[in-house]
């Protein structure tokens, strides 16, 4: 029989492909809707990084609902929205309209995914936590694979209006069936997590001794935030986010400026998410045997210098091989975060936690593609941007190099 808590693991593989994969495909629409507007790079690309911003802030609200609610609920009513965003945004005259479509309302709607998921799937999983997490990450792997090249091809033969309408339908109507499989709570249904043993009846009046117990702490959030453990990880989280989202944003329109074919850049940007796949399986059994915080390390250290590898590629082939290597660092390094987060502060507010961090990575999110387009757009090249993405990932490598347990202990 199979065990329920991996039906939660497809269900999640479901809402992160649909929700994955239609927000990263922004990077095919930039050209072509800052073309038909006369909008700067800048501009343009201000609206992915709006809906970042927004995917942060709605994180510690979906986060605090989840352990409420429960993640049927929230997924769903993120379904909804995410999908009548990008219907709406395909019937916009005006900047300031898409701002309010794609940015806001599609930000909310994949804030309502990946942060509930990822405390549902910690609440299952014990054993092969690292694994689980990998494996349904891979669903965002499998959008930016599959959406992109999709959209790129949707939007030759329709236009990018009816791309927009097309994918708007599909993906709220994955999410939301995706959303009435999952379950907030293997104790709600008579079950234990995954991996927990449950305790063998012991002969009366024989009890454990003191150095056989084993206490977990759980940490609530007000707690967390007094460690120094939490802003490292916040920080760390900013800035790798700042950096990793220059490339899947601008690297469309990076590959074009060079010479490469719309389709052929649209493939560039696929193969992130192609690489990344390989990275969470693979990088989520290593977590499982070496820990999730030695294989973010090694995936942040591989991204940096992909980045400076990028930079100096001017062939499609090189283009191709370090976009895969650099998705492949992406894999390793989103779905171990939140294993990490698990593992300093305890499962108890993981949900609102979570959401607290993954704010960090999405402010670092929202700047980081703005400020690529505006370095773009001031000196018509992306080198300055690359660069300094490179450097802020590296950073972000000698923060979680360096993280320590929390010292202080739940009161």
């Amino acid at each position: 029989m199979v065990f329920p808590g991996w039906i939660i693991v497809a269900a999640g593989f479901l809402v992160l492909m649909a929700s994955g994969g239609s927000h990263f495909a922004f990077s095919v629409f930039l050209i072509p809707l800052s073309e038909e507007f006369g909008w700067t790079r800048a501009s343009t690309a201000g609206i992915f990084s709006l809906s970042v911003l927004i995917f942060g802030i709605g994180s510690i609200f979906s986060g605090r609902m989840v352990d409420r609610f429960g993640p049927r609920l929230v997924v769903g009513a993120g379904g909804v929205l995410m999908g009548s965003g990008l219907v709406l945004s395909a019937i916009i005259q005006s900047l300031w309209q898409l701002y309010a479509c794609y940015g806001i309302m599609i930000g909310i709607g994949v804030s309502a995914g990946w942060g509930p998921l990822t405390a549902t799937v910690s609440r299952w999983f014990i054993a092969r936590r690292g694994l689980a997490m990998g494996i349904m990450s891979i669903g965002v792997s499998m959008g930016i694979l599959i959406v992109p090249p999709l959209s790129r091809h949707l939007i030759t033969v329709f236009g990018w209006r009816s791309s927009f309408a097309l994918m708007g339908v599909i993906t709220g109507a994955i999410i939301v069936g995706s959303a009435f499989l999952l379950h907030s709570d293997p104790n709600r249904m008579g079950l234990v997590p995954y991996g927990e043993k449950i305790p063998e009846p012991r002969p009366e009046g024989v009890y454990p001794s003191p150095s056989s117990k084993i206490t977990l702490k759980d940490w609530s959030l007000p707690q967390a935030l007094v460690t120094r453990t939490f802003w490292m990880i916040f920080a760390g989280y900013l800035l790798w986010c700042m950096g990793f989202y220059m490339v899947p944003v601008h690297l469309a329109a990076y590959c074009t400026d060079i010479g490469l074919s719309p389709m052929a850049a649209a493939l560039a940007v696929s193969l992130i998410g192609g690489g990344s796949i390989f990275g969470k399986v693979l990088m989520g059994l290593l977590s499982d045997r070496i820990g999730p915080q030695k294989v973010l390390v090694i995936n942040l250290l591989l991204q940096s210098v992909c980045i400076f590898g990028l930079i100096g590629s001017r062939s499609i082939t090189s283009l191709y091989f370090f976009s895969s290597i650099f998705g492949f660092g992406y894999g390793g390094t989103g779905p171990q975060l939140p294993v990490v987060a698990a593992k300093f502060f305890g499962l108890s507010s993981i949900g609102a936690i979570f959401g607290i961090l993954i704010l960090s990575g999405q402010i670092g999110g929202a700047i980081g593609p703005l400020l690529a387009g505006r370095i773009f757009d001031l000196s018509q090249s992306y080198l300055g941007a690359f660069i300094l993405g490179g450097a802020s990932i590296m950073v972000s490598f000698f923060l979680i190099l360096l993280l320590r347990l929390p010292t202080a202990s739940p009161k």
